[in-house]
This record gives C-alpha cells, structure tokens and sequence, in this order.
C-alpha cells in the first residue's frame, strides 16, 4: 500500500514539475479564459455541440480580443485574428506544419498536400501545380458548364417550390469534383458503390469534428475502440474503396494516345478533343516518370475532394441565402450578365467568366461573411517572433479567418452584406481577406474554386429571380471542418 502511495506520490510531483518548472514562456501573459490547473481548457470542451463549440470561440474573440491563449493539458494553442499576426505566421516559409486537429483527418487523406510538410509538401506542390495551369482548368470548365447547366435544368422542374439549397449545392459540386479529380461520373453510376461514397465523405467530416471536440478521443487506440472510431473506419474503408477502383480502373484503361493528351492540354492544343482530361490523368503520368506511387496518388484524389467539394458548397450555399436576401444585388449580377451574354443561352467561356466583376465581388464577399474554412492551424516548427510576441516551437497557433472578416478596424459595418467592399481598392491590408489561405501554404485550388463558383451563379442568376423563404432569418453555424449552417436553408427559384 505504502509502495503504491509513494509512487503515486512522485508521478503526481512529475507532473507538476513538467507543468510548472518549465522557463517563464511570454505566451502564459496573454489573455485567456479561465481554466484549471494542469488540464487547462480540456473540460471547456466536454460535452459541447457543434454550435455550442462556434458560439464559444466566437465569445472569446469578442472578450479576449485579436490575440489570446487556450490550454489542452500542456498544448499552447494561441488564438489570433489580426492580419498583422496571421501575415506573420501564414508568410514564414519554415512553420509551414499544419497543426493536431488536421491529423484527425489523416487516416482518410493521409499525407497528401494538405497534411505533408517539408521535402514532400514541396515535391506535391511541383507535381500538383501544373493541374491548375490555364489551359487545364479551359478543360475543366467543360465539365462545370454542364454540371452548373444540369442543375439549372433541375431548379426548373422544382420552380416556386421551396429548396432546401444544402444538399442540392452539394449533389453540383460532388459530381463536379468527382469527375474533374476522378473522371468518373457519380451522377450516371446509381451503384450501391457510388452511393455509399457520396454518404461516406459526409461521414468522416461530422465523426472527425465529433472527435475534436472529445479530448478523450484524441488518443489514437481509445478512438478506435469507441462508437464513433468504429463509424469512422467504416466509412473511411468504404471511401477508399471506391477511389483505390476508381485509379487502377483508369490506370488500366490508359492508353499511349491518353498520355499525349496531357502535355497537349498543358500547350492548349488538343483541348476537349479526346477523352476528358482529370486530376487523376496528371497524376498517372507523374507515376510514370517515378515522381509519385500509388498510394501518394491516392492520397492527393483525396486530398482534391476533399477540399473541393464541401468547401465550394457551403460557399455556394450561403452565397444562394444572402441573393435571395438581396434583390437589388441580384439585379446588379443580372445586369451585368445581360452585359456578357446578350439574349444568348450560351454556356459561360473562360472570357466570360473574367468579365464578370461585380459577381466576383459577390462571391469574396460571400467569402468574408462565410469563409468556407472559418479557421486554420499551424505547428510552429522554429522559433520566431508573432509582431512583439515571441512563439517558440511546439507552440500551436489557430488562425481564426471568420474574426478577421468582421473586425470593424477592417470592415465598415463588417455584418452587413456589401460586395462593393471589393470593386476598386479591397481590404486595407493584404491580410485581412484571407478564404484560401495565404502564403507558401494557399490553396492551390483557388482558381478552380472562383472558376466553378462563377459559373454556377452565373447560370442560376441568368434563369431564375431568388427568394427568402423566412426573410431576415440569419443561420445559426456550427463548428465542422468547414462552416455550415446548423439548419437546412430554403431558397425559392422564379424562373425569369
């Protein structure tokens, strides 16, 4: 018994040494909500929905300011919202690791562009670069006109009824992406496979956010043997089942005329004139040069889905709710599409699409009011000095992106909805309108995810006037890997 006592006793005086002998760390006088002693702010968490778990941070960015501190047993987590202190971390060229709530979503993506570091962040990012050159995303716009137009075809079966916009935005950019990454056609393939896949992605986001907001489930052998670790992995085989088919099926079915069809897209001479071209093809012909395996294949068509399909609808999403809130800006977008189409019914041509100033304005403003990813992590990997503030390595910081876009020091009346903001000068500081991120780590997307955005508003907006369905309602948002809002959002389309 005495035994048991006493080595209680030295593991409880470890504990405290470990927590409290440690160098004086300026970081421990920032702001901070209160908390206990050793745990810090993990019980802050227990139990909390993911409303509750949004509403939260939100106070503390109310209360604390543009720069605070959050305890995790001995994780320092600094909170910042000023574009001062996120240029600083978001332009180092070394603290470029993404930080412990990304490695929740590791199993499904492994370690793809998003998740890698280093050496191999930098390789991905040579290969992957070329996927989003001009004359590729020429090609990819194909396939966006005539998802976007399908959809429009849809709306009008469903016109001056109430939609539920949510999963009708996500059904476009699901299939959008599906074929474009995959070149596969979730739409056409109505398999018990096909079908699994669409519910199985949508799983692994709510199961991964769940577990976050859990501490005890962070441990890697307790996720696994809970409720929630077991629903994960199945979801996550069914997911990777269908991509690992979906890559050998197109490996096997290449051709020699397939792989000239890259570089003759890259050069913009064969442009839709063979098969369709998808991310998936690039990629196939970088395995053939020894510059990526399989498996790191199917890492970034994961990667691609993932931050190309939930992302892009819940922008669409809210971009949707705040037209139907706005008729005079509806106009305005209308307007300037009579401007580029005419009485034509024609698809939308990349010339087109960069004549459409104003409805990119919509868009970054959209962006502004809700970012599709509301906050993002690093691992400070060197030390190096925030502003006045030193930050020492194994510190986390977490950039809240949805703060920033409604400082009032950034934003003029930062809740109201005015795309003006963006036509002429912008932002008062380059890093103060950030939705894709910023520096060496940016979306390397970006440019196919304004290319789709505008086509799918631009069709929409040609055809159909928008209604609110409840005028005035403002949606509650819940905490997720991306923003979305807690209930569904119903729009009216009036054919024009």
């Amino acid at each position: 018994m005495w035994v048991t006592v006493i080595a209680g006793a030295i593991l409880l005086l470890l504990i405290l040494k470990l927590f409290y002998n440690q160098e004086k760390d300026p970081l421990d006088d920032l702001p901070s909500p209160p908390k206990l002693p050793i745990v810090g702010h993990s019980f802050s968490l227990l139990g909390i929905t993911p409303v509750g778990f949004f509403e939260v941070m939100r106070l503390y960015n109310k209360l604390y300011g543009d720069r605070y501190l959050i305890k995790v047993m001995n994780r320092k987590i600094v909170q910042i919202s000023s574009p001062q202190d996120i240029e600083a971390v978001l332009s180092h060229s070394k603290n470029i690791k993404k930080s412990f709530p990304y490695t929740l979503i590791e199993p499904w993506l492994g370690t793809g562009l998003l998740l890698s570091t280093g050496a191999k962040w930098h390789k991905r990012r040579k290969i992957l670069t070329p996927t989003f050159h001009f004359n590729i995303l020429r090609n990819f716009s194909c396939i966006i006109e005539e998802k976007s137009r399908e959809l429009v075809l849809r709306l009008r079966e469903q016109e001056e009824t109430t939609v539920d916009v949510m999963p009708t935005v996500s059904e476009f950019t699901l299939n959008t992406i599906c074929e474009t990454a995959m070149g596969t056609r979730l739409d056409s393939d109505k398999s018990k496979a096909a079908v699994e896949y669409k519910s199985a992605i949508m799983d692994i986001g709510a199961l991964a956010m769940k577990r976050l907001t859990s501490f005890w489930l962070h441990n890697k052998v307790v996720f696994s043997m809970s409720s929630i670790g077991k629903q994960f992995n199945k979801a996550l085989k069914t997911v990777h089942s269908f991509s690992d088919n979906v890559i050998l099926e197109r490996k096997n079915n290449r051709t020699p005329q397939d792989e000239q069809q890259t570089s003759a897209a890259l050069d913009g001479s064969d442009v839709g004139t063979v098969r369709r071209l998808a991310m998936l093809d690039l990629l196939l012909d970088a395995e053939r040069q020894g510059q990526i395996q399989l498996d790191g294949i199917r890492e970034e068509v994961n990667t691609f889905m993932f931050e190309g399909h939930d992302t892009t609808a819940m922008a669409l999403t809210f971009a949707l709710m705040l037209l139907a809130e706005h008729k005079e800006v509806q106009d305005k977008i209308y307007e300037e599409l009579e401007g580029i189409f005419g009485s034509s019914d024609r698809t939308p041509s990349m010339a087109d699409q960069a004549a459409m100033k104003y409805l990119e304005a919509v868009i970054k403003e959209t962006l502004r009011l809700y970012p599709s990813v509301p906050f993002i992590a690093r691992e400070i990997t060197e030390d190096f000095m925030m502003g006045d503030l030193p930050v020492k390595k194994g510190t986390e910081v977490a950039v809240h992106i949805f703060d920033l876009h409604r400082r009032p020091y950034l934003y003029a009346d930062p809740e109201v909805f005015r795309p003006e903001r963006f036509l002429g000068v912008g932002p008062k500081h380059p890093y103060a309108f950030v939705p894709f991120s910023a520096g060496p780590r940016n979306c390397i997307g970006q440019k196919f995810a304004m290319q789709e955005m505008k086509c799918f508003l631009s069709e929409v907006c040609r055809f159909f006037h928008l209604a609110p369905v409840t005028p005035g309602l403002r949606p509650q948002l819940l905490a997720d890997l991306v923003l979305r809002p807690a209930h569904p959002i119903h729009v009216k389309f009036i054919r024009r």
